[in-house]
């Protein structure tokens, strides 16, 4: 089953390029190359990052943090950052296909304006 990893945190003044350099060479140079990985990015707010990737199995994602060179990006991130980062992971709990042409709404209900967002 799929899963997801998602890091983030906030980046200390004055290590914000830092932060943003770790993550990307991290993605690109250790996760990309690994076995079952589906996708890998980062993202920036500011001083707020986001990291975010998808592993085809839980099995996959757990070769990938018992890496050298992962298990020594997470050693050094928390000294950019304000804490720690917070680290959850998820598993996709459907599998279905919500990319059709339905959409998000799928067949059973016609597509129109929703309450609330999202």
């Amino acid at each position: 089953m799929a899963v997801f990893r998602i890091v983030q945190g906030k980046a200390r003044p004055g290590s914000v390029e830092r932060v943003a350099e770790m993550l990307v060479r991290q993605a690109r140079q250790v996760a990309d190359p690994s076995e079952g990985l589906l996708f890998a990015q980062a993202l920036r707010s500011g001083d707020h990052f986001l990291a975010v990737s998808s592993w085809r199995a839980i099995e996959d994602m757990q070769n990938y943090l018992d890496l050298p060179a992962t298990q020594e990006f997470y050693r050094e991130l928390p000294r950019h950052l304000m804490g720690m980062p917070t680290v959850g992971t998820y598993e996709v709990i459907d599998s279905g296909d919500v990319s059709t042409d339905e959409g998000w709404d799928g067949p059973e209900r016609p597509a129109g304006p929703r309450s609330g967002g999202a």
